[in-house]
């Protein structure tokens, strides 16, 4: 975890075009792919106007714009996470576009089973306190260290919410040992996902990457989730217990 926060201002929360039909989806993938040959090392990041993001052969802005607000050319190599194994798949961590509204993607607010019941207390305290969803920040935890008080990993991070001094620091704890406090690890912890979270417009996905890697390598791919394998599987299991999968 690196470089500095941002001023706070309210999460986001995703918004839906309601005129929007995904079914129509289908019949673009459909249409494309009988479109003609395309360029084997080019594809194309294709919003659609609910405000999810689709990868294509082509660019579908001009010939669906009732469906597409806009495509963008990228090296398939760029893709994260594993080859594409289809002409048409998701982005692995697509979350729709957000519009303002607190960090709450879930409608079950309570966190996840995890942990022993005053550690689950404080990180729903922690959630609430932030505007932050308790089932993403205990998913963390349990990533992180699997809720071990006193986890320490071989670069430092220390805790719960595995905080390297640095970050203590950056929030007024200056003392290792008083990172080690649960209270205080998941009260820095979640500030630092807060200001996460302001600074990458409520995407999920790129918040826990930055989490993992740092903002600035979020930010050096292009706002997108780093080449890294310890990061790629780490946003990975994140959003697995994260989405109760």
């Amino acid at each position: 975890m690196t470089a500095g926060p941002r001023a706070f201002r309210p999460a986001l929360r995703p918004a839906f075009r309601p005129a929007f039909r995904p079914a129509f989806w289908p019949a673009v993938c459909a249409a494309a792919m009988v479109a003609g040959p395309a360029d084997a090392g080019v594809r194309y990041r294709c919003e659609l106007l609910d405000g999810s993001e689709r990868v294509a052969l082509e660019d579908l802005s001009a010939r669906f714009s009732a469906a597409v607000r806009r495509c963008t050319a990228f090296e398939v190599a760029d893709l994260p996470g594993p080859r594409i194994e289809t002409e048409f798949t998701t982005l692995a961590f697509t979350r729709p576009r957000p519009s303002p509204a607190p960090l709450t993607w879930r409608t079950n607010p309570q966190p996840l089973a995890l942990g022993a019941p005053h550690l689950q207390r404080m990180v729903q305290q922690a959630s609430r306190k932030h505007g932050l969803d308790p089932r993403l920040v205990g998913a963390l935890v349990h990533v992180e260290s699997a809720y071990q008080t006193q986890a320490r990993s071989p670069k430092g991070a220390l805790g719960l919410m595995q905080i390297m001094p640095a970050t203590g620091a950056r929030y007024g704890v200056a003392s290792r040992q008083d990172l080690l406090d649960p209270a205080t690890n998941i009260d820095v912890g979640a500030r630092y996902l807060r200001d996460l979270n302001e600074m990458f417009d409520g995407r999920v996905d790129l918040v826990l990457a930055a989490y993992n890697a740092g903002e600035g390598a979020v930010k050096r791919y292009g706002n997108r989730i780093p080449p890294y394998r310890e990061t790629q599987d780490y946003v990975r299991k994140i959003l697995k217990l994260y989405e109760g999968e």
